[in-house]
């Protein structure tokens, strides 16, 4: 099982969306990022006319091969919607991809909203500041 959780979109373009988003430790950045299907990133304004300063960069995939991507620059804010609460506000880049079939939250973007996996094969995680006192299930 992986963990998947709902989150919540505010583009730099004012658009908002509520979709889910895969949790991947294999997605590492620098920065905090979130890998966007183009549907999505057209429900968000960003395509197809990119905003000011996208770039084309590539990007090395788990498997070693290497795909072009559109990287766009502090594109959104990034929240995690639970039933009993709202966490994050998070400003993200945005790397769109023509293939992905669903929203992936990188490294740094799951530690700055503070998220912590327990358990990836059975699904659990928390709040940070849940440690010990509460377990959440994947969607």
């Amino acid at each position: 099982m992986a963990i998947r959780l709902r989150v919540k979109l505010l583009s730099s373009m004012g658009r908002i969306m509520i979709t889910k988003a895969l949790v991947t430790t294999g997605y590492e950045t620098r920065e905090p990022e979130i890998l966007i299907p183009r549907s999505i990133a057209e429900d968000l304004d960003l395509l197809p006319r990119l905003p000011s300063g996208s770039e084309v960069r590539n990007y090395v995939l788990a498997d070693g091969t290497v795909t072009r991507l559109i990287l766009v620059l502090n594109a959104v804010q990034v929240w995690i919607i639970e039933d009993d609460r709202e966490v994050g506000g998070v400003t993200a880049h945005v790397t769109i991809s023509e293939r992905a079939d669903e929203a992936l939250l990188s490294d740094k973007l799951v530690s700055r909203l503070g998220v912590v996996l327990l358990d990836i094969g059975e699904g659990t995680w928390c709040f940070r500041d849940e440690l010990g006192k509460n377990v959440r299930r994947s969607l």
